[in-house]
């Protein structure tokens, strides 16, 4: 009896620990944006300037603040519209939000609420899985494409044992409910360290910047488990409609990429989409918008221009 008093009270213990962990990291990053409707449910958008508009869609993992932390000091004059993608950030989360097309709808129903008409759309990683998906399902709403190392086709490597277990009914919320808010901030750095390799973490203060802990409160690990879980099918999905896209397109990846392999990825796009434009920078590796931002401002500004980019830079190579 006394073992089970004693379970009783580390099992409220831990329950108290973690709620007010999660209640510290949402005071210490609130919502810093806008609420509309998107999908029937919330959506968080986080706006900034006027201007040509831009549309910044994180990654994996992430929010919002992401691409507008790296980029946003530099595009003051241009209109950025950066959305929590669904159930990461402040986002809710509608049914089927795994899919890539009903996250492309998603972000529609957004636009369609914030901008004016056909934006420059910039992707990060799973973020360019998205922004494809929405030139090929919504034409109307994109005038170009901005892929920053991006994941965009089918991969082998399986999706990991936390992703799967995550989705299972009481076992999944068993543990989004303690492993991602006790131990993720602890493992973090770790993992954002290899998405900078092989350059070094710049800014050292990343994870504060873009709000990573975000990420361990459970609706939000549980969202990015089921996208993972099923991305790689999705990706090959619409893979094949991407040689439809006429819309200019420009591909920006770093050569040490150990998250998102270019072999797959940037070399797919490029044989997919054979007019798209596509830059390697060799010091990069995952975050090529953080290591070389000259070259992303560059290229978005001549896409917000219908222009063709013709900068020159020390850090990257233009490929053919």
């Amino acid at each position: 009896m006394p073992f089970l008093v004693l379970a009783a009270a580390l099992c409220v213990f831990m329950l108290i620990s973690i709620v007010l962990r999660l209640a510290l990291i949402e005071r210490s990053w609130p919502a810093i944006g806008r609420f509309v409707t998107a999908r029937g449910v919330k959506a968080h958008v986080i706006e900034q300037g006027s201007g040509p508009e831009i549309l910044m869609v994180h990654g994996a993992a992430s929010n919002g603040r992401e691409l507008i932390s790296a980029l946003g000091h530099r595009l003051t004059d241009m209109r950025l519209i950066a959305p929590d993608r669904p159930g990461l950030g402040y986002s809710e989360r509608p049914k089927d939000a795994a899919t890539l097309g009903e996250q492309a709808a998603f972000i529609a129903d957004i636009l369609r609420q914030t901008a004016s008409g056909p934006v420059v759309a910039v992707g990060h990683s799973w973020g360019s899985g998205v922004i494809l998906r929405l030139a090929l399902d919504h034409p109307d709403l994109v005038k170009a494409l901005v892929l920053l190392a991006p994941a965009s086709h089918p991969w082998q490597k399986s999706t990991s044992l936390l992703n799967r277990i995550a989705g299972w009914p009481i076992l999944g919320d068993l543990l989004v409910w303690t492993l991602p808010p006790l131990i993720g901030p602890k493992l973090a750095p770790k993992g954002i360290a290899r998405g900078f390799a092989p350059g070094p973490v710049n800014p050292p203060d990343y994870g504060d910047k873009i709000g990573t802990p975000l990420f361990f409160r459970p609706k939000a690990y549980k969202a990015n488990a089921e996208d993972m879980v099923i991305g790689s099918a999705e990706m090959g999905k619409q893979a094949p409609r991407y040689s439809s896209l006429t819309l200019p397109v420009t591909i920006v990846s770093g050569q040490g990429d150990v998250i998102v392999y270019n072999s797959i990825h940037a070399a797919g796009l490029k044989r997919d989409i054979p007019h798209a434009q596509s830059f390697r920078v060799p010091e990069a590796g995952h975050m090529p918008h953080w290591v070389d931002p000259d070259l992303v401002e560059g290229i978005i500004r001549a896409h917000a221009t219908d222009t063709v980019y013709e900068g020159s830079s020390t850090q990257f190579r233009a490929e053919p």
